[in-house]
């Protein structure tokens, strides 16, 4: 009797040791697979499968954000800005985009959670959001790329794709700034080397006009009307370079910018070349706009060339660059 009782008591034992066994290991496959569903190296992957072949066919790029909306498309002259009037954009901008879309990699998921999304930056700009929605079509007008990014402070990338409430953290090496139309322009009016100009007349917006002039490209600038001493020969020489080493913020069709000019430049080169500048305030902002003439006929191709560059559109300035560009001929004397 003893003996039966021990016995179903040892089995009752084994029993429980089996089902506790079996509960732990159903525990630990559990647990092995929910980590691995959450580390980096199950959701590290590329962002846009195959996308590398699929930006070849891409017609248009279109980026929102509360900062700048713009339309990039590419035309029979390569690719431009249609929201700038076909402004050519950086042939290395293209490429520097494709490389960090098909580069952009996850490496965490984040919340589905709606709510959070603003914490993340990436809510929708179309509906204020903070996010940077880029959206790259092929020439059917079929979206090739269509998420919303958000690039947080420290350089910590988020993105969802549009539509869905998922949000992974990526990766992606030399992302362009998507938040600035500029930085995508090539927005440098004259290539002209410094070293060709000779005179520089100057029209500023307060104070008399005067000029700056050189006999050569090795001597020193002057103030040469009036024949005043200058206070710093690196404050004129400044000035009378400016127009060759502008760094303008955005640019519109000449046509666009009407107005009375605020100052005026005109620069002679040693060769013959004569580029006229007016800056004119319209629209809260300040407008450079450019035009050659050449003083002999042997001098057309060249000055012809400066105006397919540069004379159809409108440079903004800062106030600072437009100081810059024609500063008060005070500033220039020595201090009283």
């Amino acid at each position: 009797m003893i003996t039966e009782l021990a016995e179903r008591r040892r089995a009752g034992l084994l029993r429980l040791y089996i089902v506790a066994a079996a509960l732990i290991a159903i525990a630990a496959v559990t647990s092995g697979i929910e980590m691995r569903a959450t580390s980096a190296s199950v959701v590290s992957g590329p962002v846009l499968p195959g996308v590398e072949a699929a930006l070849a066919s891409a017609q248009r790029i279109e980026v929102f954000s509360a900062d700048a909306n713009y339309r990039i498309e590419r035309t029979e002259r390569g690719w431009a800005m249609r929201d700038r009037g076909d402004y050519p954009v950086e042939r290395g901008r293209i490429a520097q985009l494709s490389a960090a879309l098909a580069q952009m990699r996850t490496v965490r998921r984040m919340t589905s959670d709606a709510s959070k999304h603003e914490r993340l930056g990436v809510t929708d700009p179309r509906e204020g959001g903070r996010g940077v929605l880029l959206r790259v079509e092929n020439s059917n007008t079929a979206l090739l790329v269509d998420l919303i990014l958000g690039v947080e402070p420290g350089g910590r990338l988020y993105v969802r794709r549009s539509g869905e409430d998922q949000v992974w953290q990526a990766e992606s090496p030399d992302l362009p700034p998507l938040r600035e139309a500029a930085a995508w322009l090539e927005l440098t009016p004259l290539s002209l080397p410094a070293a060709q100009l000779a005179r520089v007349e100057i029209m500023p917006a307060e104070g008399r006009a005067y000029v700056l002039a050189r006999d050569d490209s090795d001597q020193p600038w002057r103030i040469a009307a009036p024949a005043l001493a200058a206070g710093s020969q690196a404050i004129v020489t400044a000035a009378a370079e400016k127009l060759v080493q502008l760094a303008p913020s955005d640019v519109l069709e000449a046509p666009a910018v009407q107005g009375q000019p605020r100052a005026r430049v005109r620069a002679s080169t040693f060769t013959g070349i004569t580029i006229d500048g007016e800056v004119i305030a319209a629209d809260d902002k300040l407008w450079l706009k450019l035009v050659a003439r050449a003083a002999a006929p042997e001098q057309a191709p060249a000055a012809l060339a400066i105006n397919d560059r540069v004379s159809a559109w409108a440079y903004a300035l800062s106030e600072a660059e437009a100081a810059a560009l024609a500063p008060p001929l005070n500033t220039l004397l020595p201090a009283p």
